[in-house]
């Protein structure tokens, strides 16, 4: 199956993709291929040789490291736009995460000969994979400083609002608790008591694998600096 009219129009919600010129984002939708990927289902794990560039259509895909043994690490939440697997296609090293579908998910593939032949064609999108490489390589690096430099209580209800923002912004975030507390950097027993606050005072809801924020403006705010919970 090729993209399709709708797909470009999820996919220049990115705005690395939108910036790309017509002809060149033309090009890599004509090379490109639809794919699927069940719930769990892996694109790629941490040590494959790169296969390409990827995109999410639709659904979610999960970024996940392991900086130690037994360690895991959720890296990023991925929603429909977002692009990812960049960094192994460019330097031909092995893949350093797991990208796992969490929930069914439509992805658009670029092979990794498709993208060889197109950077050959085209020599300037090497330019523009290294600019989301870039891209990518910010948003990590500002999670970071935001995650050494804030507060538990500001972290959680940024992670949070982040989540939702990633999967669509409305409806219940498909995400377990050990997850989210991977992403804020706190332990699951310290992630629960804040999550619980949360829920006594209205402010989000707690499900089997799923939070619903119920108040997003007060959780904003509790996102802001100094913020505390009680």
């Amino acid at each position: 199956m090729r993209p399709t009219l709708a797909h470009r129009r999820i996919l220049e919600a990115s705005a690395w993709f939108a910036g790309l010129t017509p002809a060149r984002s033309a090009s890599i939708l004509t090379a490109a291929s639809i794919a699927t990927a069940p719930d769990g289902g892996r694109v790629y794990s941490a040590g494959d040789a790169p296969n390409g560039l990827w995109a999410v259509l639709e659904g979610q895909v999960r970024l996940v490291g392991y900086p130690a043994g037994g360690l895991e690490i959720l890296v990023r939440i991925l929603g429909p736009g977002a692009w990812f697997g960049e960094l192994s296609t460019l330097d031909g090293l092995p893949r350093p995460h797991d990208a796992i579908a969490f929930g069914a998910a439509s992805l658009l593939h670029l092979s990794q000969p498709a993208v060889e032949r197109l950077c050959a064609l085209d020599p300037i999108l090497f330019r523009d994979l290294g600019l989301l490489v870039c891209a990518n390589q910010r948003a990590a690096l500002s999670f970071i400083e935001q995650r050494a430099g804030q507060p538990v209580a500001a972290r959680i209800a940024r992670a949070l609002l982040k989540a939702a923002d990633e999967a669509g912004g409305t409806g219940p975030i498909p995400i377990r608790q050990a997850e989210l507390a991977s992403v804020v950097g706190v332990s699951r027993q310290t992630l629960n008591r804040g999550l619980r606050k949360l829920e006594t005072a209205g402010v989000v809801g707690l499900g089997y694998a799923s939070i619903d924020i119920i108040d997003r403006p007060r959780l904003t705010k509790l996102g802001g600096p100094g913020a505390t919970w009680g």
